[in-house]
């Protein structure tokens, strides 16, 4: 079977608050760093502020959702998770806020075993077939 991949739905307020954060970050932190009397300190900083921002952009431009070889894979950054497609249960649809590897709040949860995630795919239907889903069948 081809990799299907399908991209997280992005909410743009969403978007905004991070980069907003991202760019706060540096500001802030770059104006800390040049005040203190030591580059080691200063340094620091800058790299904490750095791997903070690359964090955050790797989750915005690295969330993503692939389907393969009966696997759903979840990535989103530095995090993964693969969910095997015979052990989900359901899948429903859902607006919470909770932490997940989604970047919208039109989320789909997905039951496997006694574990659930939430994804945001961009293209619901597509990937709700993919992982041998009826999109009708999706509960609301």
């Amino acid at each position: 079977m081809t990799p299907k991949r399908f991209k997280s739905k992005i909410d743009r307020w969403l978007l905004f608050l991070l980069v907003a954060i991202m760019v706060f970050e540096v500001v802030v932190i770059s104006i800390a760093a040049s005040q203190l009397n030591s580059p080691r300190e200063a340094t620091m900083l800058i790299v904490a502020a750095l791997v903070i921002v690359a964090l955050i952009g790797s989750m915005l431009l690295g969330t993503h959702y692939t389907v393969a070889d009966n696997t759903l894979r979840v990535a989103c950054g530095p995090l993964r998770w693969k969910v095997p497609i015979d052990a989900i249960q359901s899948v429903e649809a859902t607006r919470s806020p909770l932490s997940s590897p989604a970047l919208s709040l039109d989320r789909l949860r997905i039951h496997y075993g006694k574990r659930r995630i939430m994804v945001s795919p961009s293209d619901k239907e597509g990937f709700l077939k993919a992982i041998g889903q009826d999109p009708g069948d999706v509960r609301r």
